[in-house]
Formats: structure tokens, sequence, C-alpha cells
């Protein structure tokens, strides 16, 4: 009886299925997992990006509302309304009181997040040294904040009130999306 029994493989078959299968699905499972961290990777990065960009843009016109920046522009702008025929209005944000220790914080928050001073690569220490700016700046823009009296909230100065009450401004997203709802992203077409 040394002779293979012909109906091993119909036999088997049940068990030969579920190990192709579990096979095939341990494979889509890990692309599906790489395409969705991938995914999920993008988008945190983008969000820091974005974050940092506020920042930065915030700094800028912390450093543009300073008086000896302030003062330049006023030129500028008086020299380009001469020059001019028609009637301009004039809308710009107050001056902020000349203050060293402001002026120190603020040229530091704008060292910290300057695009061009650091890396974009993908690397564990360009990772590290981003968000380790990206916390230092988040400290720095309160610090400011709080010497000058203004809010990092989205908020805009009521206009009929005198003193400039701040009321807030509703912000809504998209709030039953899924992470791991990725099949329709545009990131993977």
């Amino acid at each position: 009886m040394s002779a293979a029994d012909p109906f091993d493989s119909l036999l088997t078959i049940e068990d030969t299925l579920y190990t192709d299968a579990y096979a095939q699905g341990i494979a889509d499972g890990a692309r599906a997992g790489r395409i969705e961290g991938r995914v999920f990777g993008l988008e945190k990065g983008f969000e820091k990006f974005t974050a940092m960009g506020r920042l930065n843009g915030r700094a800028c016109v912390w450093g543009a509302r300073m008086p000896s920046f302030a003062s330049m522009e006023e030129k500028i702008s008086v020299n380009k309304s001469k020059k001019e025929d028609g009637v301009k209005q004039k809308s710009a944000l107050p001056p902020l009181q000349p203050n060293t220790r402001l002026q120190k914080h603020i040229s530091m928050l704008h060292g910290l997040t300057d695009p061009l001073t650091f890396s974009t690569s993908n690397t564990e220490d360009a990772v590290a040294d981003f968000d380790d700016r990206f916390r230092r700046a988040g400290a720095k823009a309160k610090i400011i904040e709080r010497i000058i009296g203004e809010s990092s909230d989205a908020t805009v100065p009521d206009a009929a009130s005198p003193k400039g009450r701040k009321t807030k401004i509703a912000v809504e997203g998209k709030k039953e999306e899924n992470i791991e709802d990725f099949t329709g992203s545009r990131f993977l077409s």
C-alpha cells in the first residue's frame, strides 16, 4: 500500500484553499496597510507644515508691526499715495509698542519658522529637528501673544464694540471622515 490515495487532494481542498486565501489576505493587508500609513503620514506632514507656515506668517506680520518697520512702511505708502491720483483708503494693523524683548521673541520665532532653515527630508533626524522647532515656535508664539495681548483663536474684532471685543468664528470640518476609509482617497489614484 505504498500508492498515494487519489482522494487526498479532494479531502484536503478546504485546508489548501484556506491556506492560499490566508496568504493572499496577508499580502493584501500588508499592501493596504502601507498605503494607509503613507496617506496618514502625508496628511500629518501637511498639517504640520501648514501650522508651521501659519506661525511663520504671524512672525512676519508681527515683525512688520514693530515700530522700526512700520515707520519705513508708512514712508513708502505715503510716497506711493502721492504718486497715485485716485483716493486711497489706508487699512493697516496698529503698530506694536516698542519693546526689545518682544523684538527678540519675534526674530527668534521667525528664525524657527523660516522654511529655508529646516530640512524637508523624511529622515529621523530631520523629523525630530522639525518637531522640536515646531514645539519651540508654538511656545514663542504664545509668549508673543501674551506680551501684545492677542489670541491665537480664530477671532475677529467686533466692529460694533469700541473696545474691539472678540467673537469666535465657527470652523467646521468633515466629522464623519475616518482614517480607515482610505479607498476613496485622492492619493491612491
